[in-house]
This record gives C-alpha cells, structure tokens and sequence, in this order.
C-alpha cells in the first residue's frame, strides 16, 4: 500500500507541475496535497499526510477511500460516504470536510486518526527550477 500512496501522490504532483489543461469539471476548494503540519508536508514517509484527487478519492499512509454522495453542507463545507480500505480491512465512514477561515482542512468524523476531528494544512508543492 505504501508504494501505491507514494505513486498516487507522485502521479498528482507530476499532472499539478505540468499545468494541466483545464478539467471538464471544476477542482473541488478539498482537492490537494494536505499535512498535521508544515513539517509532515517535507517528510515523504510521513503517516500525518493526505492527499485528496478527482473530487473524489482521498489517500493516507496505509489508507485509501473513495467518496460518494457529496453534498455541499455550507459554503466551504461538504458531507460524503466514504467506502475505505485500509490494514487489510475495508470499513465506511460519513466524515464531514470544510475549509477554515485560516485555510486549513478540518475533517470531522474522520476515517483516520488519533481522534474524530482531523485538522490539516495545505501542503505546497515545490516547482522545479
């Protein structure tokens, strides 16, 4: 799982420096590269980062999810079911994700964690010289 995270997140970051052309739908405010902190955002092994691609997929460390039913819960706020695997184990979660005034992401309810109300900063991506 680890080195399918790792390719996920590569494939993004390499389709985000390249400029992609413009999708057919709008990136959702969610979508990204996220970390605990600006620190787990340097460190490539690190399990406090999240990336969330297409709208609709999110990936951590050792866990990977698919969302569905999303439905705007507030102008920056947004509900959805999520279908995960993780550890060997499938489960479903309902978490609720918004975007705070400070930019940070808050997922509460969350599928991964220490505790139900997960708060990330938003990871930026170096571009190449």
């Amino acid at each position: 799982m680890r080195a399918a995270t790792r390719f996920a997140m590569a494939l993004s970051m390499s389709v985000m420096l390249a400029g992609q052309s413009a999708p057919a739908l709008a990136a959702q405010a969610y979508e990204g590269f996220w970390a605990s902190t600006k620190k787990d955002c340097r460190d490539e092994d690190s399990a406090n980062r999240m990336s969330i691609e297409g709208g609709n997929r999110l990936y951590w460390y050792e866990t990977r999810c698919r969302a569905s039913e999303i439905t705007a819960d507030g102008k920056l706020a947004w509900k959805m079911k999520l279908a995960c695997e993780g550890e060997g184990e499938k489960y479903r979660s309902s978490p609720r994700v918004s975007i705070a005034a400070d930019g940070k992401l808050v997922m509460d309810n969350s599928p991964v964690g220490p505790g139900k109300r997960q708060t990330y900063v938003r990871c930026e991506i170096a571009k190449p010289r």
